[in-house]
């Protein structure tokens, strides 16, 4: 029997109502379409500004270091590198209990007054006077900016189906790449143009302004930003109706957040080996992908002098940046993964390892733009979180803030990969991406895998079901034990 059939037979357990082609008919498709593009033009744009700001509050620091900030602190030895590595602490330590919180209460609120908090720690950085307060302001910082990344995932996921949402993520990603590629000119112009004014370093300013721009945008986001779909004014009934019930039927099931507490998906989430997959294979990602961190170290290994070195930095991050958006958007069109995953990581490791073998000048430069293309795989690894934990919303909510706070202990160890020492080949730190890289390939395979095996699992149910009588509705039928134990409805198969 083919599975279509086999799952129809399961399609009964969702709701009637979620036949949206009996419900909308021919204008299914351009309803669906009008949807989306109003949704994406209420939420892209601002969710990329959001994400720009949220970038350059966090990266400033390394710009206001180009001034006196070291001298005017009193910094010494590695109390800087501290000051850098005691942000991911308190990164780390918010996503999970607050994407708990955020599946729960109204994002539009919620996200904004998370933007105020980060904005207002930004800008008190300006008044810092010693190495202890900005410990603590860098501290605070990371837990208050924490929640936006893996919340923005999260709300991604309850509006965009799986053919939709790792291009929207790619997107985001991208907001976040293009900052890093030319927040630095912002920087240099404060830098520049603020020094002295009202008796304050140009650093002082840097905080300042780049933390007070965040509360305007703030404002704006609480009236435009969507809550989910069952929740969002600005849609019009039949609309509402329309957003919950195709993200419904692509999961066999409504996406109902009274279904289970908080606890409960985080316990859900913490029981699946999948999630710890995933896990795994973005903190490989994630550190292969530090050398981002000494970007320009690496390319001046070229040669050239400090400007021409900024001006050849920029072009591979827009590579990353359009990479990174085709490959999910292939991903998406074809609703395949692990081979867009994978194919990324091949690409950068041979870069990595021209960057050892080579001291030609073309032939490095080239292979810049080949370690960038470890980015190509971001977008489908955080949309595949999605597709494998999807129910109950907890859970998907707690996964993505696992994934994203756990992949980000890559930061913390991987700060020290490329000492001074070990230039210009740096074999050492291209050596161990080349390994991490590795790794992630490693586990997207053994998660496509996992995946695949449970797909076959639940057409064998479906299949000894209809042999013993069952129609689908039953809750002892084979079929539905399956997805009682990993939270998805009967008829759901898992994208590989």
């Amino acid at each position: 029997m083919g599975d279509e059939k086999k799952r129809a037979l399961h399609l009964a357990t969702v709701d009637a109502d979620v036949n949206l082609d009996e419900m909308f008919g021919e204008d299914r498709e351009k309803r669906e379409k009008a949807l989306v593009r109003k949704v994406d033009t209420r939420m892209m744009p601002l969710m990329m500004l959001i994400y720009i700001l949220n970038y350059l509050d966090r990266n400033n620091i390394a710009t206001a270091r180009l001034g006196s900030l070291e001298e005017d602190l009193g910094l010494v030895g590695t109390q800087y590198n501290t000051i850098i590595s005691i942000f991911f602490v308190g990164y780390i330590l918010t996503q999970v209990p607050t994407n708990m919180i955020l599946n729960k209460v109204r994002p539009s609120i919620f996200l904004p007054c998370i933007m105020c908090m980060w904005a207002g720690v930004s800008a008190a950085t300006g008044a810092v006077k010693n190495y202890p307060g900005m410990v603590v302001l860098r501290f605070v910082l990371g837990f208050v900016e924490a929640p936006f990344f893996p919340g923005a995932l999260y709300l991604f996921s309850s509006w965009y189906t799986k053919r939709e949402l790792a291009k929207r993520i790619s997107i985001l990603y991208a907001a976040g790449q293009m900052s890093g590629a030319f927040g630095g000119l912002l920087g240099s112009a404060i830098m520049k143009g603020m020094d002295g004014k009202a008796g304050l370093p140009a650093w002082r300013w840097l905080f300042i302004i780049e933390g007070v721009a965040c509360f305007p945008v703030a404002l704006v986001a609480i009236w435009i930003l969507p809550d989910y779909p069952a929740t969002t004014k600005w849609l019009t009934d039949e609309e509402r109706k329309l957003a919950v019930l195709r993200i419904a039927e692509e999961a066999n099931q409504e996406d109902d957040r009274s279904e289970v507490s908080s606890l409960q998906g985080l316990r859900m989430a913490f029981t699946d080996p999948a999630l710890y997959m995933i896990w795994f294979m973005q903190l490989g990602l994630n550190t292969a992908s530090s050398f981002i961190n000494f970007f320009p170290t690496i390319v001046a290994t070229l040669g050239y002098g400090q400007t021409t070195t900024l001006l050849l930095s920029a072009p591979p991050y827009v590579f990353a940046a359009m990479l990174g958006i085709a490959n999910s958007w292939h991903s998406d069109k074809t609703s395949e993964r692990y081979w867009h995953v994978v194919w990324p990581q091949v690409f950068c490791c041979i870069g990595f390892i021209m960057s050892i073998a080579t001291m030609n000048l073309a032939a490095r430069y080239t292979a810049t733009f080949m370690m960038m293309s470890v980015y190509g795989s971001f977008g489908c690894i955080l949309s595949w979180i999605s597709t494998t934990l999807p129910r109950p919303p907890p859970k998907r909510a707690v996964a993505y803030a696992v994934v994203n706070a756990g992949s980000n202990l890559a930061s913390i160890y991987a700060s020290y990969f490329y000492p001074k020492t070990q230039g210009p080949r740096y074999w050492q730190a291209n050596v161990a991406n080349v390994a991490f890289s590795g790794a992630c390939i490693l586990f997207a395979t053994v998660l496509r895998f996992y995946l695949s095996w449970r797909n076959k699992q639940l057409d064998k149910a479906v299949e000894e079901d209809i042999r013993d009588g069952f129609t689908g509705h039953e809750e002892d039928s084979k079929a539905a034990l399956f997805g009682a134990k990993w939270q998805c409805d009967p008829a759901y198969r898992f994208t590989l």
